[in-house]
């Protein structure tokens, strides 16, 4: 087991009181905070404790992360009209168009098929 992996596992196996004595030891504020919130800001105080080079790779994966939301708050929302400029002059007339009402159906009649 990693030590990431113990530190999960301790905690989550801590009563609320233990957690509290925890919390005040790594100076983690805790009234008023849930518990899974409280194990989640004890598991990053600890491993940041345990390895000050863990933080830095979080600040960088968060600072990505927010840079990656600020493109795609920037980024057109909804779709893109495909509508035509119809200011071009150049287009040729619109022809009429004939619908084709032929049917082969129509050929046979229905009284005559049924017999």
């Amino acid at each position: 087991m990693t030590f990431t992996e113990i530190t999960k596992m301790m905690l989550n196996s801590m009563d609320f009181f233990e957690l509290r004595r925890t919390a005040a030891r790594y100076a983690v504020p805790y009234q008023g905070v849930r518990r899974q919130k409280l194990i989640r800001d004890l598991e990053r105080r600890i491993l940041a404790k345990a390895n000050p080079q863990l933080i830095q790779q979080q600040v960088a994966i968060a600072a990505e992360v927010t840079h990656a939301q600020s493109l795609a708050a920037n980024a057109p929302q909804g779709a893109v009209s495909a509508k035509p400029s119809l200011s071009d002059s150049s287009r040729k007339p619109m022809v009429s168009t004939r619908i084709n009402t032929f049917s082969a159906r129509t050929v046979l009649s229905r009284a005559g098929t049924l017999r």
